[in-house]
């Protein structure tokens, strides 16, 4: 999974990239600096580390999470140059939204106000799919004396039918809110539209607001009330500062400032609810690991993520839930309790599966 940091100048974007990813990366407009910011986070995960104690692997391996830290600019301008480039291989947005005073940093806008920087980012990706799906039509129109008669009738349905498109988005309705049908899927194909990804919103609050977080989250939710979207309310500062320390004290820091859970965790598990993600569990002497997969992936599917080999050669997933095996104390306790199962083709992988596929190539 790989998540886009997009941010209006002085919003802490980067404090949060450094606080998700354990970076060290210079904040302030990158420096001056025009490149993205690139960090890996391991996905925090209670069932790896218990499984982990109980089959002392020779490794141990997380879910991944890369986060893009997209460049910024004084301007407040987010999708130019390399920026959208970038976003083409995301599969999500996270925006940083400012909702802590600082007199030393001020706002471009003289004052600072999430709600209304939440509708102006959510206003700039309607007007930058506008101006792409613009470049669409002027390419097709341009083509289409060199086009052959079937191909030239199809690009004028394109054409029309990106024209109409253009008017939804005009009208406020981003990608992510709606199913295309097939001459819409035909005509965008091409086109990489940025209010297609899914839009997380990081509301970057005061560390005096922490005790409000519930309330904040509640406000949030109402703003974001369309499809593939959700919004957390985290202390970017005080994240970058607690993920320094040793273990030992940033909980003790935690517990000291009613932190509660990381911000990481609490980014993951907003990022898997909105994308619609889970993970299944592959055990053994030699490595425990979790994989991330869509909800609702079939076993072969699943098993395709291991290794592609597995998925052609796929016989059959033998599972058992996580909470199932705890409770069993081992595998063979599983299979005598019937919990230990034997899956086909059609079985849907859930959460937390703990899974060894068989295959024959």
């Amino acid at each position: 999974m790989k998540i886009g940091i997009i941010g209006l100048p002085s919003s802490g974007k980067t404090t949060l990239f450094n606080a998700l990813t354990r970076g060290k990366a210079e904040t302030g407009d990158f420096g001056g600096s025009r490149s993205a910011n690139i960090g890996v986070a391991h996905v925090p995960d209670a069932r790896v580390d218990r499984l982990t104690g109980i089959y002392k692997p020779k490794k141990t391996i997380y879910a991944e999470v890369t986060y893009v830290d997209l460049p910024g600019s004084i301007s407040g301008e987010l999708f130019e140059g390399d920026a959208l480039s970038q976003l083409q291989q995301v599969d999500a947005i996270l925006l940083v939204a400012r909702a802590f005073e600082d007199e030393s940093v001020p706002h471009m806008d003289g004052s600072v106000d999430y709600r209304r920087d939440i509708e102006k980012v959510a206003f700039d990706i309607i007007f930058a799919d506008i101006a792409l799906l613009e470049r669409r039509i002027e390419r097709l129109t341009d083509g289409q004396n060199k086009m052959k008669v079937a191909d030239r009738e199809q690009a004028v349905k394109n054409v029309e039918t990106l024209k109409r498109l253009q008017t939804e988005l005009e009208d406020g309705t981003a990608f992510r809110e709606r199913e295309l049908d097939d001459a819409e899927s035909k005509a965008i194909s091409d086109t990489f539209t940025i209010s297609s990804l899914p839009l997380l919103v990081a509301l970057n609050i005061d560390e005096n607001a922490i005790a409000d977080t519930a309330s904040l989250e509640q406000e949030l939710a109402g703003i974001l009330t369309g499809k593939s979207t959700g919004g957390a309310a985290i202390c970017g500062s005080l994240e970058a500062e607690l993920v320094g320390m040793p273990a030992e004290e940033e909980a003790e820091m935690r517990a000291g400032l009613d932190a509660g859970e990381s911000g990481l965790s609490r980014m993951i598990k907003l990022s898997y609810e909105v994308l619609g993600l889970n993970s299944f569990l592959t055990v053994g002497e030699d490595e425990v690991r979790a994989w991330t997969i869509s909800a609702g992936t079939l076993a072969p599917m699943a098993a395709g993520t291991v290794h592609s080999d597995i998925e052609r050669g796929f016989i059959r997933a033998e599972t058992v839930a996580y909470d199932d095996f705890i409770e069993c104390g081992s595998m063979a306790e599983a299979r005598n309790r019937g919990q230990y199962r034997q899956e086909g083709r059609d079985y849907v992988i859930k959460d937390g599966d703990i899974v060894n596929f068989l295959f024959s190539v």
